[in-house]
C-alpha cells in the first residue's frame, strides 16, 4: 500500500477530482452525468449529504460545509488534506476494511473529530482510495499536523498492511511503465531474512535468539507466530511474511537442527584387539 499525501485551500476542485477523477468548472460541473462518477462514496463523517436529481452527490453542498468550518480558522490557508492509498495489482481490500482504514488513518493523523469523507476508484490496474478531511475541527483549531506526513505516512502504511492482512509493499512502484511487475520484496525484507538466518546460525535456544537479534535493533515477539519489530523504523514483520521458512514453527525447527548438530557425539571407530594390543595386523 502506497500512500500519497497532499494539501489545498480549494475543496470544490479536491472533492471533484475524487469523484469525478478531475477538477471541474462550475459550468462542467453542471454538465456531468451519472456516468460520468468515477468515486464510490464508502465513508463519510461530520458532513451531511445532498444529491442532485440523477443522484449524483451534490459536490458544491459538501464544499460549502469544509468552507463555513474553514471560516472558524482564517489563519489556516491549505486547510483541506488530500490523501490517496493505492494497493498493489490484484489487490482489492473489501469495504469493511478500508473504512478501518479510513478510520484508523482519522485517530492517526488527527480527524476524528472532523470532517472527512473516502471514495474509493475502481477503474485503474491499482485498486485506491482517496480520503479528502478538512483540518481545522468545529471549534476551529487546526488538528493535524502536515509535519514530517511523509514519513508518518509510510509507518501508517506498514501497520495497516499488518494489521489488515494487506501485502506489504513499501518500495512498491506503481508505475507500469517502467516496470511491468511489481516488487513483493524490499531491501528491508531482504535484509531481515539474512540477518534472521545469520542469527539462526549462531544459536540454539530461542531467548540467545532473540537476544541476538535485539543486539542488531529487533525486537522479536513470540505468541502462536514470531514478529520482528525494527527499532529504528517502527516497522513491524510477521516471520510468516518473510517465507515459510520464517514462520515460528520453521524458526524453532531451524534451531533444533542445529543444536542436534552441534550436540551429537562424535563416534570413534572401534579399535581391534590385536590393535589394542599392539599388535601388527
Amino acid at each position: 500500500m502506497i500512500g500519497k499525501v497532499g494539501l489545498g485551500n480549494f475543496a470544490k476542485g479536491i472533492l471533484s477530482y475524487c469523484y469525478y477523477e478531475k477538477e471541474l468548472s462550475a459550468k462542467q460541473a453542471k454538465e456531468m452525468t451519472h456516468d460520468d462518477v468515477r468515486g464510490e462514496l464508502i465513508y463519510i463523517q461530520h458532513l451531511g449529504i445532498s444529491t442532485l436529481k440523477d443522484g449524483r452527490l451534490d459536490l458544491d453542498y459538501l464544499a460549502k460545509q469544509m468552507l463555513d468550518n474553514r471560516d472558524k480558522n482564517r489563519n489556516l490557508n491549505k486547510y483541506v488534506w488530500h490523501q490517496s492509498f493505492s494497493f498493489p495489482p490484484g489487490e482489492d481490500p473489501p469495504t469493511e476494511k478500508l473504512t478501518t482504514l479510513a478510520q484508523e488513518f482519522a485517530k492517526e493523523f488527527g480527524f476524528s473529530e472532523n470532517q472527512m469523507l473516502v471514495f474509493r476508484h475502481n477503474d485503474t490496474k491499482h485498486k485506491h482510495v482517496h480520503i479528502v478531511a478538512n483540518r481545522i475541527n468545529y471549534n476551529g483549531k487546526n488538528t493535524a499536523d502536515h509535519f514530517k506526513n511523509y514519513a508518518r505516512t509510510g509507518e501508517f502504511s506498514r501497520r495497516m498492511e499488518m494489521e489488515l492482512g494487506l501485502t506489504i509493499t513499501p518500495d512498491m512502484s506503481l508505475n507500469q511503465k517502467v516496470k511491468q511487475q511489481v516488487p513483493t520484496q524490499d531491501t528491508a525484507i531482504i535484509n531481515l531474512r539474512k540477518l534472521v538466518d545469520q542469527t539462526l546460525a549462531k544459536v540454539s535456544a530461542f531467548d540467545d535468539f532473540a537476544n541476538q537479534m535485539l543486539a542488531h535493533g529487533f525486537k522479536t515477539y513470540r505468541g502462536r507466530g514470531v514478529a520482528f519489530f525494527n527499532i529504528q523504523n517502527r516497522m513491524k514483520v510477521k516471520g510468516s511474511d518473510l517465507g515459510k521458512d520464517y514462520s515460528l514453527q520453521n524458526i524453532e525447527k531451524r534451531m533444533g537442527m542445529e543444536m542436534s548438530q552441534a550436540l551429537m557425539p562424535v563416534k570413534k571407530k572401534k579399535k581391534s584387539r590385536r590393535k589394542r594390543l599392539g599388535l601388527s595386523i
